[in-house]
């Protein structure tokens, strides 16, 4: 009895990985004179999957949450799930572009966008 397999749709394929499209995640915009300042929600996230990039005063983050368990550990149930975050911010032209910061702490994400200098607020006297 021969045991070789020559006809494709007797082999057994790998069950095919499930892509979800990324959520946009829950976010926050606080304005103050000096700042705007963006705060983002990213449970489980590490800083190292996250990317935010600039281009042409668009903002996008993207993030990823990768749930990992140990090869011996079997789990019964996951509350949470790989899951990608996906968002794009349009900066007016009052954000001064050179001097944004972002922070990643307790699954928040802070992104300060300061306001140029140009277009803060000013006192003017009157004579």
């Amino acid at each position: 009895m021969n045991n070789t397999c020559t006809n494709p749709q007797n082999t057994i394929a790998a069950p095919a990985v499930e892509s979800r499209p990324a959520r946009r995640p829950r976010y926050q915009i606080e304005n103050s004179p000096e700042a705007h300042t963006v705060k983002i929600e990213l449970p489980g996230v590490v800083k190292e999957a996250v990317q935010l990039n600039l281009d042409d005063s668009i903002l996008h983050l993207s993030a990823q949450r990768a749930n990992t368990v140990p090869e011996t550990w079997k789990p019964l149930h996951r509350e949470l799930s790989d899951i990608g975050y996906e968002l794009r911010l349009k900066l007016n032209d009052r954000v001064d572009e050179a001097g944004l910061t972002a922070n990643l702490a307790d699954g928040i994400l802070t992104v300060v966008l300061p306001v140029k200098e140009a277009a803060k607020p000013r006192s003017i006297t009157v004579q």
